[in-house]
């Protein structure tokens, strides 16, 4: 009774397999019933998988850098989205809202190779949603420098740093 219920076992098949010589015929002969091999049907109408995008910086009005984490296809740190206007329908990354032919959106930078995710889309309006919260790089303070000179390190790129 124990030994059948070992040949049932996926790992103990797997490595009984494993063992077998080169070119046997035994692996290919095995009988599978249908019925328990079928897979049930994909359920459609649940929701289905979204990236999880959030706005770095905004370089310019027609550039965003956003982090990218999608576990079926890409994770990318840092990537450049440039403005476009969309040529095909689609879905927002962000928002989940449908985008029509002609809509202002955002897209993957261009590149060779071409990024993963080079399809996608997010609407504009999401980017500017999410961007208001940003400070702007005038805005930014230097903690190191006195409040005189708290601006310095934006308008002007340190070339040699002697602290």
């Amino acid at each position: 009774m124990l030994l059948e219920a070992n040949l049932d076992d996926p790992w103990t098949r797997t490595i009984n397999l494993l063992s077998l010589p080169a070119g046997s015929q035994f692996a290919f002969e095995e009988l599978f019933d249908p019925a328990v091999t079928r897979r049930a049907p994909a359920d459609v109408s649940g929701p289905a998988w979204e990236p999880a995008v959030r706005v770095i910086d905004r370089p310019s009005p027609l550039s965003v850098t956003l982090d990218w984490r999608d576990a079926t296809k890409c994770c990318y740190r840092e990537q450049l989205w440039v403005a476009a206007r969309a040529r095909v329908a689609g879905r927002c990354a962000m928002s989940g809202e449908p985008i029509a032919p002609g809509d202002e959106i955002f897209r993957p930078r261009p590149a060779r190779p071409a990024p993963r995710n080079v399809n996608a889309m997010i609407l504009a309006s999401a980017i500017e949603a999410c961007a208001a919260g940003l400070p702007r790089s005038d805005e930014l303070r230097c903690k190191i420098c006195p409040e005189a000179l708290a601006f310095m390190h934006v308008r002007e790129p340190v070339l040699d740093d002697a602290r």
